[in-house]
Protein backbone atom coordinates (compact mmCIF):
# COMPACT_ATOMS: atom_id res chain seq x y z
CA UNK A 1 0.00 0.00 0.00
CA UNK A 2 2.80 2.17 0.92
CA UNK A 3 4.72 1.92 -2.12
CA UNK A 4 1.93 2.36 -4.34
CA UNK A 5 1.01 5.78 -2.90
CA UNK A 6 4.82 6.28 -2.92
CA UNK A 7 4.65 5.62 -6.19
CA UNK A 8 1.69 8.01 -7.27
CA UNK A 9 3.59 10.93 -5.87
CA UNK A 10 6.19 10.08 -7.27
CA UNK A 11 4.95 9.91 -10.98
CA UNK A 12 2.92 13.39 -9.75
CA UNK A 13 6.41 14.98 -8.91
CA UNK A 14 8.13 13.88 -12.19
CA UNK A 15 4.82 15.18 -14.16
CA UNK A 16 5.02 18.76 -12.41
CA UNK A 17 8.69 19.18 -13.09
CA UNK A 18 8.15 18.10 -16.64
CA UNK A 19 5.26 20.68 -16.66
CA UNK A 20 7.48 23.38 -15.42
CA UNK A 21 10.17 22.89 -17.55
CA UNK A 22 8.01 22.92 -20.74
CA UNK A 23 5.99 26.11 -19.30
CA UNK A 24 9.64 27.87 -18.68
CA UNK A 25 10.50 26.44 -22.63
CA UNK A 26 7.49 28.81 -23.75
CA UNK A 27 8.81 31.73 -21.55
CA UNK A 28 12.20 31.27 -23.31
CA UNK A 29 10.91 31.62 -26.42
CA UNK A 30 8.50 34.24 -25.53
CA UNK A 31 11.30 36.04 -24.62
CA UNK A 32 13.30 35.60 -27.95
CA UNK A 33 10.21 35.95 -29.87
CA UNK A 34 10.00 39.59 -27.99
CA UNK A 35 13.64 40.05 -28.70
CA UNK A 36 14.45 40.23 -24.86
CA UNK A 37 16.92 37.22 -25.46
CA UNK A 38 18.98 36.15 -28.60
CA UNK A 39 18.99 32.91 -30.15
CA UNK A 40 21.42 31.65 -28.78
CA UNK A 41 20.86 33.58 -24.96
CA UNK A 42 17.43 31.36 -25.23
CA UNK A 43 18.96 27.92 -25.94
CA UNK A 44 21.88 28.67 -23.65
CA UNK A 45 19.05 28.98 -20.84
CA UNK A 46 16.42 26.14 -21.54
CA UNK A 47 19.81 23.78 -21.64
CA UNK A 48 20.32 25.48 -17.96
CA UNK A 49 16.88 24.93 -17.14
CA UNK A 50 16.37 21.39 -18.12
CA UNK A 51 20.17 20.49 -16.03
CA UNK A 52 19.37 21.85 -13.22
CA UNK A 53 15.38 19.73 -13.23
CA UNK A 54 17.41 16.80 -14.33
CA UNK A 55 19.57 17.28 -11.71
CA UNK A 56 17.32 18.43 -8.84
CA UNK A 57 15.31 14.80 -9.96
CA UNK A 58 18.48 12.87 -9.60
CA UNK A 59 19.17 14.11 -6.10
CA UNK A 60 15.30 14.32 -5.17
CA UNK A 61 15.49 10.09 -6.26
CA UNK A 62 18.72 9.29 -4.70
CA UNK A 63 17.55 10.93 -1.05
CA UNK A 64 14.12 8.85 -1.42
CA UNK A 65 16.41 5.89 -2.67
CA UNK A 66 18.42 6.34 0.87
CA UNK A 67 15.20 6.67 3.02
CA UNK A 68 13.55 3.80 1.44
CA UNK A 69 16.52 1.30 2.51
CA UNK A 70 16.50 2.44 5.95
CA UNK A 71 12.33 0.94 5.98
CA UNK A 72 11.47 -2.36 7.30
CA UNK A 73 8.25 -3.75 6.28
CA UNK A 74 6.41 -6.29 8.06
CA UNK A 75 5.64 -9.46 6.53
CA UNK A 76 3.03 -12.00 6.58
CA UNK A 77 4.57 -13.96 9.03
CA UNK A 78 5.03 -10.78 11.20
CA UNK A 79 1.23 -9.67 10.88
CA UNK A 80 0.37 -13.47 11.52
CA UNK A 81 2.28 -13.22 14.93
CA UNK A 82 0.43 -10.41 15.62
CA UNK A 83 -2.69 -11.25 14.55
CA UNK A 84 -2.25 -14.44 17.09
CA UNK A 85 -1.14 -12.11 19.90
CA UNK A 86 -4.22 -10.20 19.61
CA UNK A 87 -6.67 -12.88 19.36
CA UNK A 88 -5.03 -14.04 22.38
CA UNK A 89 -5.36 -10.97 24.34
CA UNK A 90 -9.16 -10.48 23.32
CA UNK A 91 -10.12 -14.15 24.66
CA UNK A 92 -8.15 -13.09 27.76
CA UNK A 93 -10.25 -10.39 28.30
CA UNK A 94 -13.61 -12.08 28.20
Amino acid sequence: MFMNDLKKVLLAGIGLTAMTVDKADSFVQELVEKGRLTVEEGKELEQELKRQSKEGSQEFLAKLDAKKTSVEYATKDDVRRLEEKLDALLSQNK
